[in-house]
């Protein structure tokens, strides 16, 4: 009998604050948003981060609450982004998809070192040490920091230590931008396939001294009939904007005397 007391009396206190419990989850709980979970689910769950958020879930919650346009996810397609705007009610406009380039073209085999670097096999740090150890001060410095930086292993190194574009694989992150300290990289639609591969902002004499493949702002480009090149500090641009045909930019890259225009693989 004087065992069963004390069971009885915490089998009862056990009972109380079983109930307790229950009703203050159902008082205080924060009610879930159906439309987050259905959010996530389309996700692709690759948690890249590409997006600014804490992940695909953390994407989810941005979106649903206004602080990220649903643009901001870079893996999901364009089916994915319509059924998620129709979760959410408003309109999705679909937008021309963009891939990687990289605007230089003078690797290990074309451009030489002018000092040896004995640092860490990084570009940023590379940089830091008079502006890397490459001639061109405005070209790759090839030690694959973007390699490292993409999230879906969209860019490998060539022989010439130049990163490789792998276009099936690019989700346009921007990624490859924020880690490059020479900001060689750039956007383009993928319906365009013409670039213009020099970064250099040195005279035509300059580039071409150190660089054979380096743009030397002859102009010719820019002549060509409906051409959508243009020269701004002694680098000719490409104006994505313009409708361009492709016999206009095959022109551009057979009247390049440095080849500097090349297409995209």
């Amino acid at each position: 009998m004087e065992i069963l007391i004390p069971i009885l009396v915490l089998g009862s206190l056990g009972l109380l604050f079983g109930i307790g419990l229950a009703i203050a989850s159902k008082s205080l709980g924060v009610k879930s948003d159906a439309r987050l979970e259905a959010i996530h689910g389309l996700l692709p769950g690759s948690n890249c981060g590409a997006c600014g958020g804490a992940g695909c879930f953390g994407f989810a919650e941005s979106v649903l609450s206004g602080k990220l346009p649903l643009d901001a996810c870079k893996v999901s397609n364009e089916e994915t982004k319509e059924r998620i705007a129709a979760i959410l009610g408003i309109n999705f406009e679909k937008k021309v998809k963009t891939v990687a380039v990289l605007h230089c073209n003078g690797g290990s085999k074309r451009v030489k070192d002018r000092f040896i670097y004995q640092g860490l096999n990084d570009c940023t740090l590379a940089n830091l040490v008079l502006g890397g150890q490459k001639e061109c001060t405005w070209g790759c410095l090839g030690f694959g920091t973007c390699v490292k930086a993409c999230p879906f292993g969209a860019i490998t190194m060539s022989e010439e230590n130049l990163p490789v574009i792998h276009r099936d694989k690019c989700r346009a992150c921007g990624k490859c931008i924020k880690a490059c300290p020479k900001n060689l990289f750039s956007l383009i639609p993928i319906t365009q396939d013409t670039y213009v591969a020099c970064s250099s902002h040195d005279t035509g004499k300059d580039t071409k001294a150190v660089c054979p493949v380096g743009c030397i702002a002859c102009g010719i480009c820019t002549k060509i009939t409906g051409s959508p090149f243009y020269l701004k500090e002694n680098l000719s641009y490409v104006d994505y904007r313009k409708a361009v045909d492709k016999e206009t930019m095959e022109e551009a890259r057979s009247k390049c005397p440095t080849k500097c225009i090349l297409k995209r693989s």
